[in-house]
C-alpha cells in the first residue's frame, strides 16, 4: 500500500482505508478524437437480441441516432401503418372483385401471380419503410423535419387511402 489515510469512520471502526493512487492529469484524457467504433453485422445481431441504446451518448451519436431501444410512439406510428396497409390491400382486393382497376403499375403487375403475392408484396413494401424510419425516428432531414414526422405523414396518407377506398366500395355496392 502506498499511503494510507484514514476517516472519521475508518477511526471507529479501527479500519484503514488505502488512498487511491493519484495520476497526472495527461495520463487521464487518452482519447485521440478518433471514433474507433466500427458497424457490424455483430453488431447489427447484438442490437437485436439485447438492444440497449435509447439515446445516443456522445456528441456523434446524437447527430446520427439510431438507436437500439425505441419508444412506444415510434412502434405505435409503425404498428397503425401496417394495419393501414393490411386494410388498404383488403380493400383494394374487394374493389378488385368488383370490377375495378388496380391504377399502381407494380401492384398490378404483381396480381398476375395471385393475392397472395399481392398482399405480401403490399406488406413488405410498408414494412421495410417501416421499420427505417422507426430505427432513424430522430434523425433530422435536411436538418429539420424528424423523420418520426414522415412516418406520421405516411399514416395519415394511407388513412386517407383507406377512406377513399372505403368511400368506392360504398358507390359500387
Amino acid at each position: 500500500m502506498d499511503t494510507v489515510k484514514t476517516n472519521h469512520i475508518a477511526d471507529e471502526l479501527n479500519v484503514q482505508v488505502p488512498e487511491a493512487p493519484r495520476q497526472p492529469h495527461r495520463e487521464i484524457q487518452r482519447r485521440s478524437g478518433v471514433d474507433r467504433r466500427a458497424f457490424t453485422a455483430r453488431t447489427l445481431i447484438t442490437c437485436l437480441i439485447s438492444p440497449r441504446r435509447s439515446r445516443g451518448r456522445r456528441a456523434s451519436d446524437r447527430k446520427y441516432p439510431m438507436l437500439d431501444v425505441f419508444d412506444s410512439s415510434a412502434m405505435l406510428l409503425a404498428v397503425t401503418l401496417m394495419l393501414l396497409s393490411l386494410a388498404d390491400a383488403f380493400f383494394t382486393l374487394n374493389i378488385l372483385a368488383r370490377g375495378g382497376e388496380e391504377v399502381n403499375p407494380v401492384m398490378n403487375y404483381v396480381l398476375q401471380f395471385g393475392t397472395f403475392a399481392f398482399v405480401a408484396v403490399k406488406v413488405v413494401l410498408t414494412a421495410i419503410p417501416a421499420v427505417v424510419l422507426v430505427a432513424s425516428g430522430n434523425y433530422k432531414l435536411f436538418g429539420v423535419v424528424r423523420v418520426r414526422s414522415i412516418l406520421a405523414a405516411a399514416i395519415g396518407a394511407y388513412a386517407g387511402l383507406v377512406l377513399y377506398e372505403i368511400g368506392l366500395l360504398t358507390l359500387v355496392a
